[in-house]
């Protein structure tokens, strides 16, 4: 393309050249479809997009903010028949952007706190203790609204801390990521045990790091090389499949040959899989005490990032006594988006209006979902919505589904918001 400049590199010229402008992604675009403002939809930003690179200034305060009030869901690549490479793209120009006004070192310093386990750890544990005084309680009364909202996302610890555990002999090894070691412990005990069930032996490396995916969306490109490194080098003991039990990090993980453009980390990525992929559905049979109705949301960055709708849905199947319920519109953003339900509240609010809606519509006794982000939006919006409807993830229902029913006492309960 002509006019590009010649020192941008965090944008590729062949990725915008493949969107032709066809409209087709709009109505499938979260932030379009609520912001009503093309300079808010796919193609829109693509525009402003070309236009930054073809200069090497400062970018306007409008470009950016149109930028980063995207969720990077990437529902447009699914809807998008050019194959239009749009996650990349929007990573690539927040990279630019960061490169071009480097004054968010302490966003910077915030994202890479998850970086340190032990600290989410603690964290996590000050969030358990919060929650069992009954302090939680007496703080959403008091709160004002928007810090309501935020201490309504506080992930309390989920049992103790997941710690990674070494297997010479391994059959598949688990990453162990962030928040799900931090605060879904349980969870991935639970993953290990279905996959066990599944005749797998499972290892985790003690010395893997976070995935990357925060610091990539937010523009820290380089930070996010780094730690794709470290996990790389981590990994490279054993061939077997690396299986990952967040969708974002699982879409960022089998990036990793894009994002370093070598051999290893392609190697790496090709070996990278989500765990409803792994498990098998004899392994994960159980039986439900009483039949229930099971809604299953997509997370975005597994329907649309690793095109994977198919196999949690199976999986599920497998259950005696499981009714799985479509909802309007399973694969569309609820708005957690990473940090995005912080960063961009109001959009995010509405999203997750949207889906609490929708489920509630589909009167489920439990929802499931593969990403701890997108668990954690949906439990928030369904207490403001007074329904309590258990939000679980696929692998804990798999592992012990009485136990995500224990919370409700008869089927149907969200359409009377008990």
């Amino acid at each position: 393309m002509e006019g590009i400049a010649t020192n941008v590199v965090s944008v590729r010229p062949e990725d915008v050249a493949t969107c032709v402008s066809c409209g087709l992604c709009l109505n499938d675009c979260p932030t379009y479809r609520i912001l009503g403002d093309e300079a808010d939809s796919p193609r829109g930003r693509i525009h402003l997009i070309r236009q930054l690179m073809t200069t090497t200034a400062a970018p306007d305060p409008s470009v950016v903010t149109h930028i980063d009030a995207c969720l990077v869901c990437r529902a447009c690549e699914t809807a998008c028949p050019s194959l239009v490479p749009f996650g990349r793209i929007m990573e690539g120009a927040r990279e630019e952007i960061a490169h071009r006004r480097p004054a968010g070192r302490l966003r910077a310093a915030l994202i890479d706190l998850v970086t340190h386990p032990r600290l989410l750890a603690a964290a996590a544990l000050l969030a358990w203790a919060y929650e069992r005084s009954g302090l939680r309680r007496v703080a959403r009364r008091l709160l004002p609204r928007r810090l309501a909202e935020m201490e309504a996302l506080l992930p309390a610890a989920e049992g103790a801390v997941y710690r990674p555990a070494p297997r010479a002999d391994a059959d598949v090894q688990l990453f162990a990521g962030c928040l799900m070691r931090s605060s879904f412990g349980d969870t991935q005990r639970s993953t290990v045990r279905v996959l066990e069930r599944s005749g797998l032996g499972v290892g985790s490396p003690q010395d893997q790091v976070c995935c990357g995916a925060l610091h990539a969306h937010a523009g820290l490109g380089e930070r996010s090389r780094e730690l794709a490194r470290a996990n790389i080098a981590s990994f490279s003991g054993s061939n077997a499949p690396i299986v990952v039990t967040a969708a974002g990090c699982g879409a960022h993980l089998r990036a990793y040959g894009e994002l370093l453009g070598d051999e290893a980390a392609r190697r790496y990525a090709a070996r990278v899989r989500d765990a409803s992929e792994v498990a098998r559905p004899p392994g994960a049979r159980r039986t439900l005490p009483r039949p229930a109705r099971v809604a299953y949301q997509d997370a975005c960055h597994l329907a649309h990032g690793q095109r994977i709708r198919r196999e949690p849905r199976e999986l599920l199947r497998g259950i005696d006594g499981v009714e799985l319920v479509a909802i309007a519109d399973p694969d569309r953003c609820c708005g957690s988006a990473g940090i995005y339900n912080l960063t961009h509240p109001e959009i995010a609010r509405e999203l997750q209006r949207q889906k609490v809606e929708t489920i509630l519509a589909a009167r489920p006794d439990v929802v499931v979902s593969a990403n701890p982000g997108c668990i954690l939006q949906l439990r928030a919006g369904l207490a403001a919505a007074g329904a309590r409807v258990p939000v679980v993830h696929l692998m804990r229902f798999l592992d012990d589904p009485s136990s995500a029913l224990g919370a409700t006492s008869s089927p149907g309960r969200a359409d009377r918001g008990a």
